[in-house]
């Protein structure tokens, strides 16, 4: 059964970069046989509000088996809330150097 990943890092201001980020993220993930959740591809049917964003992404972090913490992560406020509670509820947090670097060579 494949482990199933959650993608936590910045969003909110660089709402373009972050897609093109989180897109690239979530596709090497796949390819390392990861199943993956990319919160910007949740379908946020409600109100838009930090909050509500937030009251989504949560609900699919906890269905999840691990967090992937994208490089820079402690600069989002959301992402600061998704690692803390998934450290709290005993969520693997996937730290892979390998990982790292591979995602850096792709990402812009």
């Amino acid at each position: 059964m494949k482990q199933k990943i959650y993608i936590a890092g910045k969003i909110t201001g660089i709402e373009d970069l972050a897609a093109e980020r989180f897109d690239c993220v979530e596709n090497i993930l796949i390819s390392e046989g990861y199943e993956v959740v990319n919160p910007m591809k949740l379908p946020h049917n409600h109100n838009k509000s930090w909050e509500s964003y937030m009251k989504e992404c949560i609900t699919e972090l906890v269905k999840c088996d691990g967090i992937y913490l994208m490089k820079g992560f402690e600069l989002s406020k959301g992402a600061r809330v998704e690692a803390k509670l998934a450290s709290d509820l005993s969520i693997d947090v996937i730290n892979s150097e390998n990982l790292d670097k591979l995602i850096e060579i792709y990402l812009p």
